[in-house]
């Protein structure tokens, strides 16, 4: 019988679910719900994002947030619709994606971490890997 040497077993990947990816765009880009509602509009979007960041709910249609924060609604619909294993890859910490430009803060663009596969480089260095 042969034994697996837990030692060296590889920590499962987590599961970013659609919810966690719009709270996780929301928190990168510094807003509060109250203040991203207010952005998009007024009050009666605080419901609305309290709804899709709600865990276990999933929308068809959800409010344009990417007229205000960097977030793409084709990465939210394929996490809301496909199997995980299907899902894209995006960083543990922030939600960001390989298709989304963004700046780093440091005069270049966000890109994944060196040192780090699971973050982007935006998050390396707001931690000071």
């Amino acid at each position: 019988m042969h034994h697996a040497d837990l030692r060296h077993a590889i920590a499962a990947t987590p599961v970013i679910q659609p919810w966690d990816y719009v709270a996780m765009r929301r928190n990168a880009a510094g807003l509060t719900i109250d203040q991203l509602a207010a952005a998009l509009g007024g009050k009666l979007f605080a419901r609305h994002l309290r709804a899709i960041e709600t865990p276990g709910l999933r929308f068809q249609q959800i409010a344009r947030l990417d007229q205000v924060i960097p977030f793409s609604a084709e990465v939210y619909r394929q996490l809301a619709d496909l199997p995980p294993h299907q899902h894209p890859r995006l960083c543990h910490r922030c939600g960001w994606d390989a298709h989304t430009v963004q700046p780093d803060g440091c005069g270049g663009l966000i890109t994944w971490s060196r040192t780090d596969d699971a973050i982007c480089t935006r998050c390396e260095q707001v931690t000071g890997q």
